[in-house]
């Protein structure tokens, strides 16, 4: 097992977020992540899958929006 093993600061820097954000993320089981002791990390290999799931979301969201969008004006 290679897995790399991230910090809530070293996800924050990598996606270019809050930490804030990243601990609410995983509070709420948003993000994969995992608690030894008081400390939350978060494997790489779960990281790549849930970004791949947040990027294969938001066509389908732009498209409800652009849906929505064009029912409103009927």
């Amino acid at each position: 097992m290679n897995d790399i093993v991230y910090t809530i600061p070293e996800v924050a820097d990598y996606l270019k977020i809050s930490k804030s954000k990243i601990y609410y993320l995983a509070k709420r089981g948003e993000i994969p992540s995992f608690r030894i002791g008081r400390n939350i990390r978060i494997l790489e290999s779960e990281l790549v899958i849930w970004l791949q799931r947040q990027r294969a979301k938001e066509p389908s969201q732009l498209m409800f929006v652009i849906d929505n969008a064009l029912s409103i004006g009927k």
